[in-house]
């Protein structure tokens, strides 16, 4: 089911700013004018934005309490607006002064992003097959091409995505220091470590640091909000064994880098990938294809996905990861090549290249 939320109100000045704000955010708004008629939208909206002039009757009802209502009135009545939310357990917007903030609350309780930053991720078809360090190249290549760039690591038990560009003593913040974080957060990017000037949030490896396996949906969609509106590109790099913060994750993005080992196992686990897939712009980077293994045409008729490039398996890429060195030192390398293609795939609002 589509996300939307329930409006309730007879106030016809308030309602059009209301449906105005909703129409911003892209959440599709359910309006009932009476107090009544809101008890089926109740449970399952993901916000419920109810008038004063409605306060009261809503009140009456004793639905049972949930997050994310907001209550909402002109800015000559906060009086009113102040005793109502407390027992409607809900948030006081007074309009217009708070449109801005409502627009970022609303967008947060549908998961939608709310920045115009570009959101990319790679996820590795199987095992083994190089999606960290494809992940690494295009958000290198990004940060050489003048974009504000950050990479987190969506795998918190991939064994830290800082240790390709060698930061793993690199002072700042890491998934730990993130486990609890809810709703709004400011920029990042001055807490995280950065090499050569991508912003790097990886999973942790200490042992007295709190387990970096507390990365959930909530902590994912607070730190994906902030990049987005503090980033021109995001990169995200998902692991195979998708999680509900990872179809969370893919369900935003501009573009999935889709990882498939140029073999007949590593075809027929990106076919059994492919399925759990949502519908958005997703694209297959072929590693290590060779003379007599799969076709990039089999590829492209096997998991309805285009091709976007081919990527050879280049010495120079795993003695770079073995040394800590960002994967892309020669432009020249397939992965190189392959990480700018990606780059050029995105929408333009970021201006890339």
């Amino acid at each position: 089911m589509d996300a939307y939320a329930a409006v309730l109100t007879a106030d016809e000045e308030l309602l059009d700013q209301l449906l105005a704000t909703l129409a911003a955010v892209g959440l599709e708004p359910r309006v009932v004018a009476d107090a009544g008629a809101v008890r089926g939208l109740w449970r399952d909206a993901a916000a419920v934005a109810v008038g004063l002039d409605r306060a009261e009757q809503l009140v009456a009802l004793g639905l049972p309490s949930r997050g994310q209502v907001f209550l909402v009135g002109g800015e000559d009545h906060s009086s009113e607006l102040c005793r109502w939310s407390v027992p409607m357990g809900a948030a006081v917007v007074p309009l217009p002064s708070a449109n801005g903030w409502l627009s970022t609350a609303l967008a947060d309780a549908a998961g939608l992003r709310t920045g115009d930053g570009r959101l990319l991720v790679v996820l590795g078809a199987s095992g083994g097959v190089g999606g960290s360090t494809c992940a690494a190249a295009v958000a290198t290549a990004a940060a050489a091409q003048g974009l504000r760039t950050v990479l987190v690591d969506g795998d918190p038990l991939g064994g830290g995505i800082d240790l390709l560009f060698g930061a793993e003593h690199v002072d700042g913040w890491r998934w730990p220091r993130l486990a609890g974080a809810r709703g709004h957060l400011g920029d990042l990017g001055g807490q995280l470590p950065q090499v050569d000037q991508v912003d790097l949030l990886s999973a942790a490896r200490q042992p007295s640091s709190p387990r970096s396996t507390d990365l959930g949906p909530e902590q994912m969609k607070a730190v994906l909000s902030s990049t987005t509106r503090s980033h021109d590109l995001t990169v995200v790099d998902l692991p195979r064994g998708l999680t509900p913060h990872g179809l969370a994750t893919l369900r935003q993005a501009d573009l999935t880098l889709v990882i498939v080992r140029a073999d007949l196992r590593g075809l027929a686990a990106a076919r059994e990938l492919a399925g759990w897939l949502p519908e958005t712009d997703c694209q297959v980077l072929l590693r290590g294809r060779r003379a007599g293994t799969i076709s990039t045409d089999l590829v492209e008729e096997s998991l309805g996905l285009p091709v976007l490039a081919v990527i050879g398996d280049e010495t120079g890429v795993r003695l770079a990861a073995e040394r800590g060195e960002p994967p892309i030192r020669s432009a020249r390398s397939t992965l190189a090549k392959a990480a700018r293609a990606a780059l050029d795939q995105l929408p333009r609002r970021v201006a890339v290249g």
